[in-house]
């Protein structure tokens, strides 16, 4: 009962969309290549949110009807991860955007992310892994094209990704330093339709515009904790037209922790800073004055913080294990027997390697004691 209640409570808290499919086995933004194992089914639940207070840019006094503005971004999104097979997953990421800075401001429901993703193919001893993703975007939210995120043409968009993984340990790979680089393809296709609408004007794509996704995560684990790095963006191949308000490259670096709470429970908490120029190449002339050059705005916001919860939902911890499960369990528990013993042996090296050091520094002071004497009886 109570890991329900915590399963419904995570599908309560999203109320907003995120970055590229966060699935089955990733970091913040990074897919490992690794899959679920067959039957299992796991509940991404993220948000996260940036502000900033904007000021008048220009020389003199600003205009009579001038107003300042405060921006925000609150975003997350719900990913569900279903292991259909042993390389095979299933990936529906439903995304809400909160604040758009339009009449609507909830644009409730947002656009929906499907991926099929292949993986868990070892090589070089498994410790490494390759994997491949098929990702599409279905346009189900009201409102496309707003700032400081990235661009959603309000089409149907499709993608793929190359995944590579690589393990210290091949042995018990979710507890050594892993290194995961994504290099992905993903085009809006969005020639003639429309992108835009300013208040009854309505402009339409005259292309589709396509980009470069890459994402490189660093992960080093701890019993409790998961300490990660990751540099993620996009660059263009072909660039929207510039009526759209997303259409610079970007690039974050992404430091974030993942407190392991219980075996089928993890929070992360992190945060994204922004590295790459700070640009606004939208013309105005040609949009509403929603994000307008007068505020200094660039189309990306600076950093964002992130916070998520991660919940095994399937299989229950009171299922039947397999035999291959009992088998993995009977090895992890031995592994980590034999940790123990090795610390301790290392424990007690140390501590015989202090009674030795203490030793020979109580045989010296006996021998500094006697020549004392000696000199103190030759004294007399």
């Amino acid at each position: 009962m109570k890991k329900v209640s915590l399963i419904l409570l995570a599908l309560i808290v999203t109320v907003a969309y995120s970055q590229p499919p966060i699935g089955s086995k990733s970091l913040l933004h990074t897919q490992s290549a690794r899959t679920l194992s067959k039957g299992f089914v796991t509940l991404y639940s993220e948000m996260n949110f940036f502000t900033r207070a904007t000021q008048f840019v220009g020389s003199g006094q600003p205009p009579q009807n001038f107003h300042a503005a405060n921006y925000w971004l609150v975003v997350g999104q719900t990913s569900l991860s279903w292991g259909i097979l042993d390389h095979l997953d299933l990936i529906l990421s439903p995304r809400i955007y909160q604040d758009t800075h339009y009449s609507n401001e909830y644009n409730l429901p947002g656009d929906i992310f499907v991926s099929l993703k292949m993986g868990s193919f070892g090589f070089m001893e498994k410790k490494m892994y390759g994997g491949f993703m098929l990702n599409t975007r279905i346009p189900t939210g009201e409102k496309h094209n707003y700032p400081f995120v990235e661009y959603a043409s309000g089409a149907v968009e499709v993608g793929f990704t190359g995944l590579l993984s690589y393990y210290l340990d091949p042995y018990l790979p979710d507890r050594s330093f892993s290194a995961h680089l994504n290099l992905g393809y993903w085009n809006h296709m969005e020639a003639g339709r429309t992108v835009y609408n300013d208040g009854g004007k309505y402009y339409d794509a005259t292309k589709n515009s396509s980009e470069l996704q890459y994402a490189l995560g660093l992960t080093y684990p701890t019993d409790m904790f998961d300490y990660r790095l990751e540099i993620e963006g996009i660059a263009y191949l072909n660039q929207p037209d510039p009526f759209v308000y997303s259409r610079e490259n970007y690039a974050y670096v992404s430091p974030s922790i993942r407190f392991k709470a219980l075996p089928w429970l993890s929070a992360d908490l992190g945060i994204d800073i922004r590295v790459s120029k700070d640009e606004n190449t939208t013309d105005y002339t040609l949009v509403a004055d929603r994000a307008n050059p007068k505020y200094n705005l660039p189309n990306y916001c600076a950093w964002r913080v992130h916070m998520g919860v991660n919940l095994q939902i399937l299989p229950i911890t009171t299922h039947k294990l397999t035999s291959a499960e009992l088998e993995r369990e009977k090895f992890k528990k031995r592994v980590e027997f034999f940790q123990k013993i090795v610390q301790e042996k290392d424990r007690t090296k140390d501590v015989q390697e202090e009674l030795e050091k203490l030793k020979k520094e109580r045989e010296q002071a006996e021998q500094e004691l006697e020549q004392l004497k000696q000199i103190l009886q030759e004294e007399k």
